[in-house]
């Protein structure tokens, strides 16, 4: 099983996000990628990071030291 773990505006944020977790092992995948292309700057349509839950809470700790403001609580 999966879980979000947050939510950004941009390919950008969401690679490095990806790159952070998968630095310490952790495989992640995204969400509404593509819709976030289409409906850009549109609230609502960001893309989601995910990872599975047994990951989740080691994900969390790991983003929340760099990127505070983009983790889900």
């Amino acid at each position: 099983m999966w879980r979000s773990i947050a939510c950004v505006c941009g390919f950008i944020q969401a690679g490095i996000l990806q790159g952070a977790l998968k630095n310490q092992g952790i495989e992640s995948f995204l969400k509404n990628e593509v819709v976030s292309c289409v409906f850009a700057n549109s609230p609502g349509f960001q893309i989601e990071v995910y990872v599975f839950k047994s990951d989740y809470e080691r994900a969390k700790g790991i983003l929340i030291k760099g990127f505070p403001d983009l983790v889900k609580e």
